[in-house]
């Protein structure tokens, strides 16, 4: 067994691609090991901007060895009458690499063959990992790729290889490059070239040269030393844990250096001043014990404590341009009033539809439409509120801050947000030109008042009308629109803040209001929908797909009354699987047999033959109506418990009842009978769909 080190050397990677690649890296020497059966223990990679590694302490220098078994041709062509083997024996032996005298016959479910018992395995492991590891390097998957060495791919150029095992160097070549010992340190400290005389010394190397070749380790010095410079400035970073890793893989080397800026600054919204620090800059923001933004920065430096001196000027320097613009932009954009911005909106460009330009003021006036129809029965929230929040939900799209600041366009929605406060709208109003957009991503916040839920709601069912109403089409993951994140975003909102909803009618108004009549098209929303509502509940609470595509079939569509449908059902089969499985089978079966039924009379209890049938009919009637009345209060426990009352007559209706007899009356009632069940268990859902083992 020997150490192994293999270390890519590129010029510096884009930050986000550095964790990805060396884990991807580890992961595919690790398939390499399993698949050519070389024994390894002690794997780790390494990576920062400038390289991804994997060492591993100990690799078996050859492959295991096993035995397989070749069968050849059937014993009556391998030997003649007097058992000599033939020319097909001789030749299967040869190509198996055996003795003629060492095949030995097999029997299998065509009849006897001959075979041979060869070994594999064996081979050096410097050998595979010279056939293979070029093609692992090439099958790293990256976001962007370039060109470099003719047809080689790769994010950066390659500058050196490191391959060792043991004491010998691997000798492969990667798009140009020849590998050999020699690394790299620190680009700026200890730019020189070093050799690595053995693996296992290679992190204590590399740290010598001032390079932390651990990810987590670097991580770690991270987020001590900014905390710890921030507590100079006598406060506390807030925190921000996509940025701790950003700035781990910017460098290699961490310092923190301390910086400052005027005061003047804050009194420009926080997240205007934390966005100009982070957005371009990469700096950490300093708040006091209250929370209250202090005027300093941390910043993450690749190079020594000792230059800090020479560097701060330069980071201060360029965070003051960058905040003396957002002053302007804050101080110009406060000239004008929010009214006039919504006239401004006309000018603001939605999107093209069917060929015609449609702006920002069409749709604002379309968003308040609807979201007043859709709060219409809700006694909770104020119509005012969303009125005039809507009107101005997309007025920060005329200012200078979004629409020529750059990197503040994240803050969409928050600069809106601030503006009206600053120019003494109500605080609800205000709330709803930024809390509209939530969510924004899976996991974000959510709103806090359900007036700004309902603006939200309405201007992303306004969206996806649009979109769709166009002609539009989501196919596999080709969806440059974002019209999957826009629904589960509409899902989230619905189901986090239970808003009653019917989603069939909210799409219909919004149809409506653009002037549109296609039920073709209403139903593909819906399903569009809907199929994001399966995935959403089967990620988020764990229901199958099948029960959701049951309650869905119920004919409802508020998605919370469908969800909390589905959480009870899902129950029952946790609960009482046996139970669920009969009760869904009676269904299935009830399914098939209405399949080719037709229109079938009213159910005549005169006709009834067995007790069985009778049974069924009166349990059925006394349960209809408490089914009925227990969906209306949306118990669905209760209505639950009132369907499973009918579990055993219908299992005994079809243990004693033939169906389809020859009496056409009688068989038409009978299936009259089965429709009356099938329509109570309707009202929940359409168990039938719903998958058991076994059963089709």
């Amino acid at each position: 067994m020997k150490p192994l080190l293999f270390e890519l050397g590129v010029e510096e990677l884009p930050p986000s691609y550095v964790r990805p690649a060396f884990k991807e890296l580890k992961q595919k020497f690790e398939d390499f090991f399993k698949k050519n059966r070389i024994e390894y223990s002690g794997i780790k990679a390494f990576g920062t901007p400038r390289r991804i590694a994997i060492l591993v302490e100990n690799v078996a220098e050859k492959q295991e060895e096993w035995e397989k078994e070749m069968v050849g041709p059937p014993v009556r062509v391998a030997y003649d009458a007097a058992g000599n083997p033939t020319k097909a024996a001789i030749s299967f032996a040869q190509s198996a690499g055996v003795d003629i005298k060492d095949l030995k016959i097999v029997t299998n479910k065509k009849g006897e063959y001959v075979a041979a018992v060869v070994k594999e395995g064996g081979a050096s492991t410097v050998e595979l990992l010279k056939s293979e590891v070029p093609e692992i390097v090439k099958s790293l998957k990256f976001k962007k790729t370039m060109r470099w060495a003719d047809a080689f791919r790769f994010p950066r150029p390659i500058r050196w290889i490191v391959f060792i095992f043991g004491d010998d160097t691997v000798e492969i070549e990667i798009a140009g490059v020849k590998s050999g010992k020699v690394t790299r340190g620190h680009r700026l400290i200890s730019p020189a070239e070093i050799e690595v005389q053995n693996p296992l010394e290679y992190e204590e190397l590399m740290e010598k040269n001032f390079v932390i070749a651990d990810f987590k380790k670097r991580r770690e010095i991270v987020i001590g030393k900014i905390n710890e410079t921030a507590q100079k400035a006598g406060g506390k970073i807030i925190q921000d844990e996509e940025l701790i890793d950003e700035v781990t893989n910017l460098v290699e080397y961490p310092e923190a250096v301390l910086g400052s800026f005027d005061e003047k600054y804050l009194e420009l919204p926080d997240d205007v001043v934390i966005t100009a620090m982070k957005q371009h800059q990469r700096y950490f923001s300093v708040v006091n014990s209250d929370g209250k933004l202090l005027p300093y920065f941390v910043a993450v430096i690749n190079n020594r404590a000792e230059y800090e001196e020479f560097i701060r000027p330069g980071l201060e320097r360029v965070l003051r341009a960058r905040l003396e613009d957002a002053k302007f932009y804050y101080e110009e954009d406060l000239k004008e009033s929010l009214d006039k911005r919504v006239e401004k909106l006309k000018g603001v460009v939605w999107r093209e539809m069917n060929g015609r330009v449609v702006s920002m003021y069409k749709k604002v006036m379309r968003v308040k439409e609807l979201a007043l129809k859709l709060a219409e029965g809700d006694p909770e929230v104020d119509k005012k509120v969303i009125e005039r929040g809507a009107l101005l939900s997309k007025t920060d799209l005329t200012t200078e801050m979004i629409r020529d600041g750059k990197e503040f366009t994240k803050l969409e929605g928050k600069i809106g947000m601030e503006y009206a406060i600053a120019l003494g709208e109500d605080e609800r109003v205000a709330k709803v030109i930024f809390e509209h957009h939530l969510p924004r991503f899976s996991g974000d916040q959510l709103p806090t008042q359900k007036e700004s839920a309902y603006v939200g709601l309405a201007d992303r069912i306004d969206t996806i009308v649009g979109i769709f109403s166009a002609g539009y089409e989501v196919k596999g993951s080709q969806d440059p629109l974002g019209m999957r994140k826009l629904s589960y975003g509409l899902i989230d909102l619905i189901l986090g803040l239970n808003v009653k909803l019917d989603l069939g009618e909210a799409i219909r108004t919004s149809m409506e209001i653009y002037g549109i009549e296609d039920e073709t098209l209403l139903d593909r929303i819906l399903n569009f929908i809907f199929t994001r509502f399966e995935n959403y509940l089967e990620e988020r609470l764990g229901i199958r797909y099948d029960i959701v595509d049951a309650v869905i079939a119920s004919g409802i569509r508020d998605l919370v009354n469908l969800k909390n449908r589905a959480v009870v059902l899902n129950e029952l089969l946790t609960r009482e699987p046996e139970v669920f499985d009969k009760v869904v089978i009676g269904q299935k079966r009830v399914a098939n047999i209405l399949k080719n039924a037709g229109e079938l009379p009213s159910i005549n209890p005169e006709l009834f033959e067995k007790e069985e049938e009778r049974t069924l009919y009166e349990t059925a009637k006394s349960v209809e109506p408490m089914v009925i009345k227990a969906l209306q209060k949306e118990e669905f426990r209760e209505a639950l418990n009132q369907l499973l009352l009918l579990k055993d007559p219908i299992d005994k209706f079809f243990d004693n009842v033939f169906v389809m007899t020859e009496n056409e009356s009688v068989r038409e009632n009978r299936l009259a009978l089965l429709k009356f069940v099938r329509e109570i268990f309707s009202h929940y859902g359409d168990l039938s769909k719903i998958v058991v083992e076994g059963q089709s």
